[in-house]
């Protein structure tokens, strides 16, 4: 059973709702997968221009692709510019005018995104993502899809499991619609907010967990979370500064001789369960979004 989301310039667009995700029998499954899944896609080395993630990037890179695939050369208002990507940005509340300069120039630099000049105005530079970061975006974009796959497996999502570029095109372009649900649905997170904008902090705790670190009986300890920060390119105090502020947050606790050990709360779990949640019923949606654009178009061409 789907409920419905309502698109500005669309209507209703039925997709499953976080509600229907938490409940659904395989979902601590489905957790395990989106949390291994994005391990990967976020590990320095993996995630563009050797920075780490945080949701002021990830968002960033997200709206670059979908921006690029609505470009429309007739309509200015579509222009991939970079006062379009940071009023844009601006509306998600994580990420500051001064970052996105520091971060665009950083992705022109590595190779993830080239600027181009606007054929009907030669003084417009246009921002385009190289295949370099398309690339990076199509294993984003399975990640989320790969724990969905592991509730609903017929009929499936296979385009964007399959990496399909066809499908992905699609996908940017009729994401944008849902920009305002993915904001609503992100900003119904507060407690997680800070984990969220923090480099690597929402990862880094999500690797606890998938270390076993929800089990009171288990003995991980604060250097082993340590050792975590090269993996996602952050420093060791960064990492203690996060452990810090998730014990004040009763998000992890301490116990053992010396407080030796460090475990999650069903605080926690419950907090972040909702996210993920939150996170693939939008991947969901935006997912129907783009079968209906991709269905709109085959008709348009027959």
């Amino acid at each position: 059973m789907t409920t419905g989301s309502i698109i500005r310039g669309i209507g209703v667009v039925e997709h499953v709702t976080p509600e229907q995700i938490l409940a659904h029998p395989e979902f601590p499954t489905a957790r395990r997968v989106y949390v291994s899944e994005h391990a990967k896609v976020y590990e320095a080395g993996m995630f563009p221009a050797q920075f780490g993630a945080d949701a002021g990037r990830v968002t960033t890179l997200a709206i670059i692709v979908c921006q690029h695939a609505g470009y429309d050369p007739a309509d200015r208002a579509s222009w991939p510019t970079l006062s379009y990507l940071k009023d844009t940005v601006a509306r998600f509340g994580f990420a500051s005018p001064r970052l996105i300069d520091s971060f665009v120039a950083r992705l022109v630099q590595t190779g993830y995104l080239e600027l181009r000049q606007q054929p009907e105005d030669n003084r417009v530079r246009l921002l385009c993502p190289t295949e370099r970061l398309l690339a990076w975006d199509r294993e984003w974009m399975a990640a989320h899809y790969a724990a969905l796959d592991v509730l609903y497996p017929e009929p499936g999502f296979a385009p964007p499991r399959q990496r399909d570029p066809a499908f992905q095109a699609a996908h940017a372009r009729s994401a944008i619609a849902a920009f305002d649900a993915i904001i609503a649905m992100m900003w119904s997170n507060l407690e997680i907010i800070f984990f969220l904008s923090s480099t690597s902090a929402l990862i880094i705790l999500l690797s606890l967990f998938e270390m076993g670190g929800s089990d009171p009986e288990s003995r991980i300890r604060e250097a082993d979370l340590v050792q975590l920060a090269p993996r996602f390119a952050v420093s060791r105090s960064h990492v203690r500064n996060i452990l810090a502020v998730a014990q004040e947050r009763n998000f992890i606790v301490r116990a053992g001789p010396r407080s030796a050990y460090i475990h999650l709360t069903p605080h926690w779990i419950a907090a972040f369960d909702r996210f993920i949640a939150g996170s693939l019923a939008q991947s969901d949606l935006t997912y129907r979004l783009a079968l209906r654009h991709r269905a709109e178009q085959a008709c348009s061409e027959a």
